[in-house]
């Protein structure tokens, strides 16, 4: 038996931990899930951590039993400068939550990393591991851990090819940047990662652009994008925004795509805060500086216009990156991850462009993917092992609760509630009859989208319910809500789809009239980010929709996460009373208990 855990490191956001086991995926979490804080802003996988032990722990597997650890960023990448920022960022960290080394250690490891590029920082890593196995009831020494970092990039680039099912493949790996770079094109077969083309971040970073070009539209830096990609259908294509964005980056067949010489950095940068300072001004540039108005509001049409042509910019950059990874790999699948992954419309363009044959996007595209895609590079290129290397069908990979403490949690609610186990044909007939459901069954979903264990359910042919359901959640009323389906009535509603299991493709609906048929999960451009699901990939979340289709004659559900405003995803059965509670849900099915408000 050989287990490799991954988790962040350094800490940034959108911490994560996995698991892999003699070459499987058998655990995934997030931290935000437990310290309820979205995205996991400068917070170590400490919770996480003390999950996967938990988990382990259940079958008999103690943390002396793990073979390796990986991290999803390599310090040895990092430019000098940068590299001692992190280092002290480590520091502060690890003194905030009690991990910290002793300080003559400390300085030794701060000048060995200083004069002669030793990557010590690598040992707050160890410390992380140390404090939650502690934390988690057990003991181990500093020498039985071992912590090999992987390349930023290439943790993306392993997390889409090894859960894609393609031997050989095309993998695009965009966000921000790593260590160094922004988009990497690979070319991969049989477990081999050749890189075809980077592009640094000083040189261009779609991923930055749209970070900071968000901020500016009066949305959050991690939080923006999502939203803006949603404001997008609300613009109107004004050629003289779309133009600022063609003087910024220049796409040719040399270097995918590079900043003008109007807009590039004058010099190689140390130091990423000046990267950073340099796509504020390029946002700058596109807005004229942040627009003051309120998202919960009317929209803003300028804003609008904007957030339209950014999208129109990507999807254009992403169809030209696709074709220039075709031409030099001669690769006819291809597989995505990077932040910029999780823009639906984009990879709707690239699948419907038909370049590819075939496409995978890793459904935990942010930094939450990188630790499996550093566990799984471990286990087959350090270790030696072989990773099972089927296509990946669901991501159910949280910590489990059982059916007593599910029980007890309803009893100690007060809430009025019956036992119905796997019967859903009641919560089916609330649904119909207008009733807004909670849905909390089974292990939790990795990723940032709700795929039938964390869900908020409603009748998708109620026109009025897209505003309602927003506003319970405390949501801007413009954004869109997606639908989970029967994969066999997939053909049904879009044009030319596939089987996608994770939402981060988007379909076009076939006509308006099918749209009118299901108002409450078809977007103003007639698009929808659907989940299509099997009863094989998830039994009762499928009887589900099967009832309501029995029931209304329409063979999909509305499906939102389980979150309130700024919140991630519910995680325990107390986080998913709590916030039912506080809001204007009917009803709640969890894990065989209907839980009902009134």
């Amino acid at each position: 038996m050989t287990i490799v855990i991954g988790f962040n490191f350094p800490v940034e956001h959108d911490n994560a931990v996995a698991v892999i086991q003699d070459g499987k995926l058998i655990f995934a979490t997030e931290e935000e899930r437990f310290t309820r804080h979205k995205h996991s802003i400068g917070e170590p996988s400490v919770n996480a951590l003390i999950q996967a032990f938990k988990f382990l722990a259940k079958q008999g597997i103690k943390p002396k039993d793990v073979d390796a650890y990986a991290v999803n960023f390599n310090s040895k990448l990092y430019p000098k400068r940068t590299r001692d920022l992190l280092y002290k960022e480590m520091y502060i960290i690890s003194l905030k939550f009690g991990y910290n080394p002793y300080l003559i250690d400390a300085i030794k490891e701060y000048l060995l990393s200083y004069f002669f590029r030793i990557p010590t920082y690598i040992e707050f890593a160890k410390r992380i591991i140390i404090h939650s196995i502690k934390k988690s009831g057990f003991n181990i020494s500093e020498r039985e851990i071992k912590v090999y970092p992987v390349e930023h990039h290439l943790t993306h680039a392993a997390s889409a090819y090894y859960f894609s099912g393609f031997n050989t493949a095309t993998v695009l790996t965009i966000d921000g940047w790593g260590e160094i770079e922004s988009t990497v094109i690979w070319k991969v077969k049989n477990g081999e990662f050749e890189k075809v083309l980077s592009i640094p971040a000083w040189h261009g970073s779609i991923g930055a652009l749209w970070d900071f070009v968000s901020k500016n539209l009066n949305f959050g830096i991690l939080e923006g994008p999502g939203k803006v990609m949603g404001l997008a259908p609300y613009g109107r294509d004004n050629l003289e925004i779309y133009k600022k964005f063609e003087e910024i980056f220049k796409l040719d067949d040399k270097n995918l795509y590079i900043f003008t010489e109007q807009f590039k950095l004058n010099r190689y940068s140390e130091i990423f805060t000046e990267v950073e300072h340099h796509y504020q001004r390029i946002a700058n540039y596109i807005t004229g500086g942040k627009i003051d108005w309120n998202p919960r509001g009317p929209i803003d049409q300028r804003v609008a216009d904007i957030a339209y042509a950014l999208q129109k910019f990507t999807d254009n950059l992403l169809i030209h990156i696709g074709k220039w990874a075709k031409s030099h790999t001669s690769e006819d699948r291809v597989a995505l991850a990077g932040g910029v992954a999780l823009n639906a419309k984009a990879n709707m363009e690239l699948y419907y462009s038909r370049i590819f044959n075939d496409i995978f996007i890793f459904p935990a595209a942010n930094d939450a993917g990188g630790p499996i895609g550093a566990a799984a590079y471990v286990y087959e290129h350090v270790l030696g092992g072989k990773m099972q290397h089927g296509r990946l069908k669901n991501v159910y990979l949280g910590p489990e609760y059982d059916d007593e403490e599910i029980k007890k949690v309803v009893q100690d609610s007060k809430f009025k509630a019956e036992y119905v186990g796997d019967d859903v044909n009641p919560i089916a007939d609330i649904i119909t009859k207008g009733g807004i459901v909670t849905w909390y069954q089974g292990r939790a979903e990795l990723g940032p989208r709700a795929l039938g264990s964390r869900s908020i359910v409603a009748d998708p042919t109620r026109r009025d319910y897209w505003r309602l359901v927003n506003d319970i959640k405390g949501r801007e009323w413009w954004r869109p809500l997606a639908p989970s389906l029967l994969d066999e009535d997939k053909d049904v509603y879009f044009k030319d789809p596939t089987s996608h299991e994770f939402m981060i493709l988007m379909f076009r609906y076939k006509d308006e009239e099918v749209c009118e048929r299901v108002p409450v999960t078809c977007h103003v451009d007639l698009t929808a980010r659907p989940q299509t699901v099997t009863r094989d990939q998830n039994k009762t979340w499928y009887d589900l929709i099967k009832a309501f289709k029995d029931l209304k004659g329409e063979g999909l559900i509305m499906n939102t996460s389980f979150n309130l405003a700024g919140e991630p995803l519910v995680e325990t059965p107390q986080d998913a009373i709590r916030s039912f509670a506080v809001k204007g849900f009917d009803a709640m099915y969890m894990q065989g208990w209907i839980i009902y408000k009134r």
